[in-house]
């Protein structure tokens, strides 16, 4: 780590996540990237078993889909501002909006699925 400061500090790159190796190679997304949307995914993946546990993957999909489109659509323009999530944890609307503050779109139900079926 200090060897990647020194690269830094001593003026062989001017650039800080070049200098730590934190940019990613071309074609690949960057660390930020990769990790919300690990965490987008684990949200998903909760709300899933949490409000639509009795049905199977497709069906949550769909459910979930709708909910994120409609959500996002409404509410969602509002509450994007809010820096903590207005909604109780028990509430669906909770889930969806931990999910898009990580990923600022609603994904589609083929999408979800996918994320759904793959751990």
């Amino acid at each position: 780590m200090m060897t990647r400061l020194n690269r830094f500090v001593s003026g062989e790159t001017h650039d800080v996540a070049a200098a730590l190796d934190l940019k990613a190679p071309p074609g690949k997304r960057g660390w930020r990237a990769v990790s919300l949307a690990e965490a987008r995914n684990a949200g998903i993946r909760e709300a899933a078993a949490n409000f639509f546990p009795a049905l199977k993957p497709k069906q949550q999909a769909d459910a979930l889909a709708i909910a994120l489109r409609r959500y996002s659509a409404s509410a969602w323009r509002t509450d994007r501002a809010e820096q903590t999530c207005p909604y109780k944890a028990s509430d669906l609307h909770a889930a969806l909006w931990l999910i898009l503050t990580r990923v600022d779109h609603a994904l589609s139900a083929e999408r979800i699925r996918k994320i759904l079926v793959t751990r």
